[in-house]
């Protein structure tokens, strides 16, 4: 899943996420990576290399990656945002509901990508793990969760 996380991005952040992911969504990987790269390098110099904004542009570099046949690069890239989403959690009550299902959504990205590199066990674990987080945000009846 490719983000876009308008809250609290200047202009700037917000138009580069949203045409990283026309790009994306247009199937223009090598466009949409370097437009995203741009984006990280904003965010890391705005918040800080280890802020949960850059969790969410690594997952849209990784997702790039993936799609441009670097799937090893695209499961460390995707760790690497999911570190940064765990060491993050608590900072902000108002968006906690929000940051777990953002870490929900890394745990299925590396989880697929594993799932691609025949880690069948580490993927299940990651899959296992999206599902808990998911449960405890949106409750067992929830359309994502049953499905």
């Amino acid at each position: 899943a490719v983000y876009l996380y308008k809250h609290y991005l200047s202009p700037v952040q917000v138009s580069l996420d949203e045409t990283g992911i026309q790009l994306f969504a247009q199937e223009q990987f090598q466009q949409a990576l370097q437009v995203f790269e741009e984006a990280l390098t904003i965010r890391i110099k705005t918040y800080g290399p280890d802020h949960p904004k850059v969790a969410l542009v690594l997952n849209n570099v990784a997702c790039c990656k993936f799609q441009m046949k670097n799937p090893h690069l695209a499961v460390e890239m995707f760790s690497n945002a999911h570190d940064i989403q765990q060491t993050a959690m608590g900072t902000s009550a108002k968006a906690a509901d929000l940051d777990l299902l953002h870490v929900a959504t890394t745990l299925c990205n590396r989880g697929y990508m594993k799932l691609r590199l025949k880690l069948y066990e580490e993927a299940r674990a990651d899959f296992d793990n999206a599902l808990l987080v998911q449960q405890s945000v949106l409750g067992d009846n929830h359309k994502t969760v049953k499905d």
